[in-house]
């Protein structure tokens, strides 16, 4: 016995849309509002990216890379019992309008313990374009199964 962790499987993964909300605005920094809709009055196109874009963050998060595995590794640790899933990671992701993930951060209190390997495992990797208008951050939620 080397004493290393195992690390979760990457096929636990289970990608859930939780919402698309919180947008600043073009405006200068003192005029900037945070908005938020609903997934049930957002338009389908916002709905349909979120869906594709929470399928690429899930596959990057199940990669073999040494980042997505201390990740899994963080978030098994949080199961209430080994049989259970974990509870919903919150991530934001701001994503620029070539695709390019341009900032991601796990919600409080999992933010200071994920953030550099989120970071490696999410920022600056590419989507597809959003569609026009669309806010952001968008939110997404994911799990990692028994």
């Amino acid at each position: 016995m080397t004493g290393v962790a195992s690390r979760p499987r990457m096929s636990g993964w289970r990608a859930l849309v939780t919402g698309l909300a919180a947008a600043l605005g073009m405006a200068a920094p003192a005029q900037a509002q945070v908005q938020s809709l609903s997934p049930d009055a957002a338009p389908a196109a916002w709905v349909a990216y979120a869906e594709t874009a929470t399928r690429a963050v899930t596959a990057w998060l199940e990669e073999d890379s040494q980042s997505a595995s201390n990740l899994r590794l963080l978030l098994h640790q949080t199961r209430a019992t080994p049989n259970q899933s974990t509870p919903p990671l919150e991530l934001k992701l701001w994503i620029a309008t070539d695709g390019v993930v341009s900032r991601v951060e796990a919600a409080p209190p999992a933010k200071d313990r994920l953030g550099p390997d989120l970071q490696s495992s999410v920022q600056g990797r590419r989507l597809a374009p959003p569609p026009p208008g669309m806010l952001q951050p968008l939110r997404l939620a994911v799990q990692l199964e028994p």
